[in-house]
């Protein structure tokens, strides 16, 4: 199995998960986590149960509805309710979001241990999802934006997001030119620093967010991605557990 991990977020246990090193068959080899999306689910089980044991930690995923919801997770437990970012205070407990070319994103509180796992696509970024997880993390444990830390996981890419020119403009007048720049004869939309710049509104220093860079539509051996193979594949995972909090 194969985790990719933030150096920024290196006191919390966290990762995102690739698409090996599990037991499912084609199109969804091999680690798929994703249910619904046609794979065998003993094979998805399996991939969980592997995902538990190699990182020691339990999860609390919901059913994402790209929307900007935010729950408080207190146990573990299958994708039941409607939302697309979790919030966890609970040591040993991951939050956790499910992607395939959509924008994870993992933020962790310092001073509290707490932790929130986002799930933003674009109809997420335009609705500020990611800002609305940070002032979750307020509301619930505390956190003062600017003690945060973020991880921006693996997703489609600028290089291979095209979007018609009205989303782009729609894109544009509200983050900024330089999230759907005309490429090509067209507009390849970048969600990693859509969303780099509404953590930033909300709140977050520059140098306490991470952007991993890995494309997921680019990566075919690495990443399941919906746009690449039509919407036949897997899912990919982030999650985040709280550390203990810092004593000051």
């Amino acid at each position: 199995m194969e985790l990719l991990s933030s150096a920024l977020l290196a006191a919390f246990p966290h990762g995102f998960t690739t698409r090996r090193g599990g037991t499912s068959g084609a199109p969804w080899e091999s680690l798929n986590l994703g249910g619904a999306v046609g794979d065998a689910e003993p094979a998805v089980e399996a991939n969980w149960r592997a995902l538990r044991e190699a990182t020691g930690l339990e999860f609390a995923r919901v059913r994402q509805v790209h929307g900007d919801r935010v729950v408080v997770a207190r146990e573990p437990g299958p994708p039941l309710e409607e939302a697309d970012a979790v919030v966890s205070v609970r040591p040993g407990l991951a939050a956790c979001v499910a992607v395939a070319d959509c924008v994870p994103v993992l933020i962790g509180d310092p001073r509290s241990g707490a932790v929130v796992a986002v799930h933003a696509g674009w109809r997420g970024t335009l609705a500020r999802v990611a800002a609305r997880a940070v002032a979750a993390l307020g509301r619930e444990a505390g956190a003062q934006p600017g003690d945060l830390l973020a991880a921006i996981g693996p997703a489609i890419g600028p290089c291979c997001y095209e979007v018609s020119p009205d989303l782009a403009q729609v894109f544009r007048a509200d983050l900024g030119a330089r999230v759907a720049e005309p490429r090509g004869g067209g507009s390849r939309l970048d969600l990693w620093l859509a969303n780099e710049i509404v953590l930033r509104q909300a709140g977050l220093c520059r140098e306490r967010i991470e952007v991993l860079g890995r494309c997921t539509a680019c990566e075919p051996d690495a990443f399941f991605s919906h746009r690449r193979e039509r919407g036949r594949t897997g899912r990919q995972v982030g999650f985040i557990a709280p550390s203990p909090p810092c004593v000051s």
